[in-house]
């Protein structure tokens, strides 16, 4: 799709997770209704925007920085960061490291949509839909390989075209260059768009946003980091492919309910070979499951239930009931074959 504008638009948009996957969370607190009475405040919101942004990292190196959709999970960056290879690992807060798929991508507007292939890291960003030219703007930057919150202003709207040659006319400049990937947030802490690269137009003596014409794929490009805006975001989450999910977490095991001295379950019927059910030891026939995760079964349904909750990596605590004694269980979850 070719974009006309990269300005910041203004446009309410209520998520910058798609509208089936977010959840609402509580607006984080305006830096300036923070007193010094309550320092905490600023901290507590500091804290959780940073655990919503991760470093992409390929072939060992860090590249640019990655927002976790709220509530979704998957994690939006500059196509930049990913390069031409479609997978790349992320780091979060923590120091956790996921592998990841490049699921959807666009390069007109330089941004990627990554998938983690185990993990469930789903606390993330929300869009805002507050004017960037009236706040005041915050953005990230990388101090020791991590992600980092500095002050950002607006610094001036640029001519510029992708480098397919579309047009990009009036996209806006920050007044320092942030890592590809990299939010810029309102005091709230809530996105406005992301950091992402296109090609300063400029005319035949140098100077920048003087040119009438249509650049074209031949252009030379000079190369500006410009920001994308949440509107564009949205078009671009709206074109994601159906595919473009997280892998669903395997157990490995055929069940049917069953009662034996009162004591409900699943009895175990099949156990697919390599699967996570045969690595932790569960034996057709002899086992009966009565307890995930704390939880009692009855059903195999209800097995699924607790399973699907998971991701792939997770582990599922079981306890199974077989020869008239228990034992605990711990399972890693897989991805389905």
């Amino acid at each position: 799709m070719a974009l006309g504008c990269v300005a910041l638009g203004i446009a309410a948009a209520s998520a910058i997770a798609t509208a089936d996957n977010a959840r609402p969370t509580q607006p984080l607190p305006h830096p300036s209704a923070t007193t010094s009475a309550a320092p905490a405040s600023t901290a507590l919101a500091n804290d959780r925007i940073l655990k919503s942004l991760v470093t992409v990292e390929v072939g060992g190196r860090t590249t640019g920085v990655g927002v976790v959709l709220e509530g979704d999970g998957r994690l939006l960056t500059s196509l930049t960061a990913v390069g031409p290879t479609d997978l790349a690992d992320v780091r979060y807060s923590d120091g956790h490291v996921v592998h990841t798929r490049a699921g959807h991508k666009d390069a007109i507007l330089d941004l990627a949509l990554l998938v983690p292939l185990s993990g469930r890291y789903t606390t993330g960003l929300l869009a805002s839909e507050q004017d960037p030219m009236t706040v005041e703007l915050r953005t990230a930057t990388l101090a020791s390989g991590r992600p980092s919150l500095v002050a950002a202003k607006l610094k001036a709207r640029i001519d510029a075209h992708a480098k397919d040659g579309t047009s990009l006319s009036g996209a806006w400049e920050l007044d320092r260059t942030p890592p590809s990937g990299a939010p810029l947030l309102d005091p709230d802490g809530r996105a406005l768009g992301i950091a992402g690269h296109a090609c300063r137009n400029v005319d035949g003596s140098g100077a920048a946003g003087t040119s009438q014409r249509q650049p074209d794929a031949g252009t030379a490009c000079s190369d500006v980091t410009v920001v994308i805006p949440i509107l564009s975001i949205r078009m671009f989450l709206a074109r994601t492919p159906s595919n473009a999910v997280s892998p669903a977490p395997w157990l490995g095991i055929n069940g049917t309910p069953d009662v034996l001295n009162g004591i409900r379950g699943v009895r175990v019927q099949a156990v697919a070979p390599r699967s996570p059910a045969e690595r932790g030891g569960l034996h057709t026939t002899t086992d009966m499951i009565v307890v995930a995760d704390g939880q009692p079964l009855d059903t195999p349904e209800r097995l699924a239930e607790i399973v699907s909750k998971h991701a792939v990596g997770d582990t599922l605590k079981l306890s199974v009931f077989a020869g008239g004694r228990y034992r605990e269980v711990d399972v890693t979850l897989q991805a389905s074959p």
